[in-house]
């Protein structure tokens, strides 16, 4: 099972390549720039000057609009446990074991 699992991903990754290989275009695009891209666009860029920023105050907090944080609850639900009793019989130990339902804790 496992060196099948080993052989099908193989073969789906040899083929994902020869899609990609095949759906990669032929010829440059018409239209692109030729330049630096982002850069020459910085190095055009006039510098503003320190003194004259302007500051907003912005609040993100708002504590009275926002709706009151629910704690979450403990519960309960029932669920099997296995139980196991041991005991000597005969010089020898022996272990029997039985479900029983109880009641569990949790938070929901």
């Amino acid at each position: 099972m496992d060196r099948r699992l080993f052989l099908t991903g193989l073969l789906g990754l040899a083929g994902a390549a020869t899609v990609a290989g095949m759906a990669r275009p032929t010829q440059a695009a018409a239209g692109v720039l030729k330049g630096n891209g982002i850069l020459d666009e910085l190095d055009g860029a006039d510098p503003v000057p320190l003194g004259k920023a302007d500051v907003v105050d912005v609040q993100y907090r708002h504590d009275r609009h926002r709706p009151p944080r629910h704690r979450p609850r403990r519960r309960r639900r029932r669920v099997w446990r296995r139980v196991c009793r041991r005991y000597w019989r005969h010089g020898r130990r022996v272990v029997r074991c039985h479900r029983e339902r109880v009641w569990v804790w949790y938070w929901g």
